[in-house]
């Protein structure tokens, strides 16, 4: 897949594009759903399927707040791929955002991508205020040679669109069920590993510290997971949280045990998919009680695995 940041970066070059435009943070249910229908449009017109998107969620340039991604730039990359797009277009919110959604239309799509098939999901909104819409913007872009269709819906169980923000806040608030039904698979934090303090391999059970800053993150805990590295993959345990029991200050971090893995992993990105949460993050009276404590953990570890819960 090849991934063009700005418009000024050869995108006239696209052969025959078959586009979208969206966030597409966490690549759901209902995004899958809108790229399947994208490859297959593209194929029967043997063009090429393109999403354009933003580094950042538009919300955060609008508010000036930064907004948590469920996925990373890198792991939204990588399941776009899996998904048959093969030409990613990066924009920059900021400079596309006082455009109308015909000029959108015109000067973006048809006039830099070279674009006359456009598809968008059943909710989406084009242009400055949004004033694009499903209703409008196909007779929008048939005045401009563009032929814009509306992807199927693509609802949850009680009938609600399933979309992102329903997916952060069952993570934020530790439904990882929930989120992981609108996902449409296990939810996941993914980081490059970072150095810690040193302490679990002095304790005998050397950790992974994940740098996973700027993800939606679940509440503080101990958690059961499977990590992935390359082409290899674990069961694991991992704790959430500032390490309390060694004082103030620490920075929120992933930090993963994987049993039998003992080699150095500084720099290597891990993808972490999160089973389950076993217990609160907790400050111990000493070491002692930690080690204890760590114990019972594995154990629970190794109980689910022979369960075939990981």
């Amino acid at each position: 897949m090849r991934i063009l940041r700005g418009l000024d970066s050869n995108v006239s070059a696209i052969e025959r594009p078959v586009a979208t435009v969206g966030v597409f943070d966490g690549v759901h249910r209902g995004h899958r759903q809108l790229l399947y229908e994208l490859s297959v449009w593209a194929r029967s017109v043997d063009g090429t399927p393109c999403v354009l998107t933003f580094a950042e969620h538009p919300r955060a340039t609008l508010t000036g707040t930064p907004v948590p991604m469920i996925l990373t730039l890198e792991h939204r990359m990588l399941e776009l791929e899996r998904h048959g797009v093969e030409v990613v277009v990066l924009l920059d919110f900021a400079q596309v955002r006082e455009l109308p959604a015909r000029e959108f239309l015109e000067q973006v799509v048809r006039d830099r991508l070279g674009c006359q098939h456009l598809l968008l999901g059943f909710d989406s909104h084009l242009g400055k205020g949004r004033d694009g819409t499903p209703a409008t913007l196909p007779k929008l872009g048939a005045a401009l040679g563009i032929e814009v269709r509306v992807a199927s819906p693509v609802r949850d169980k009680a009938g609600e669109k399933v979309g992102s923000s329903a997916i952060r806040a069952a993570i934020q608030r530790g439904d990882l069920g929930a989120a992981a039904n609108v996902l449409g698979r296990p939810v996941c934090l993914r980081g490059p590993v970072v150095h810690g303090a040193g302490r679990g391999s002095g304790m005998g059970v050397a950790t992974a510290n994940l740098d996973v800053s700027g993800q939606v993150l679940p509440p503080d805990g101990v958690y059961l997971v499977r990590v992935f590295l390359g082409a290899e993959t674990a069961p694991a345990i991992a704790n959430l949280g500032v390490q309390p029991t060694f004082g103030a200050g620490a920075p929120r971090r992933l930090e993963v045990h994987v049993p039998g893995w003992s080699r150095d992993l500084y720099d290597e990105t891990i993808e972490v998919r999160l089973v389950r949460r076993i217990r609160e993050e907790q400050r111990f009276e000493d070491e002692a009680a930690l080690r204890a404590q760590i114990k019972n953990d594995l154990a629970e570890l190794q109980r689910s695995v022979a369960d075939g819960e990981i």
